[in-house]
């Protein structure tokens, strides 16, 4: 059987798919375990818990839903544009403040 799963680094934000065989092996003692195959005929325990970014290393990898990736993927190469905010004065913190029992400013 065969598994894909999409990744996201948490450090550079990159995105990725990769897809695993998932082999399933009774032991001696009669306990089902299962390990999974890289593409590169790698054997891992699990790809969601030794997931490494091939573009920086990073180990902060979070697993998505494969559906999820196109958009991942969309959002990591969309041009954003320029977003300039407006700050008001808070009527609390920006306010003149007089002492206490003065009437308020007008």
């Amino acid at each position: 059987m065969t598994e894909t799963f999409a990744f996201a680094c948490g450090d550079c934000g990159h995105v990725w798919e990769a897809s695993f065989q998932v082999m399933f092996f009774t032991d001696p003692v009669g306990q089902n375990t299962q390990e999974y195959v890289d593409e590169a005929g790698k054997a891992l325990r699990s790809p969601l818990a030794d997931a490494v970014c091939p573009r920086c290393g990073g180990r902060k990898v979070h697993v998505m839903a494969p559906e999820f990736a196109d958009r991942a993927r969309a959002a990591e190469h969309a041009d954003r544009p320029e977003r300039h905010h407006l700050r008001l004065p808070h009527r609390h913190h920006d306010a003149p403040r007089g002492e206490p029992g003065d009437p308020p400013p007008s």
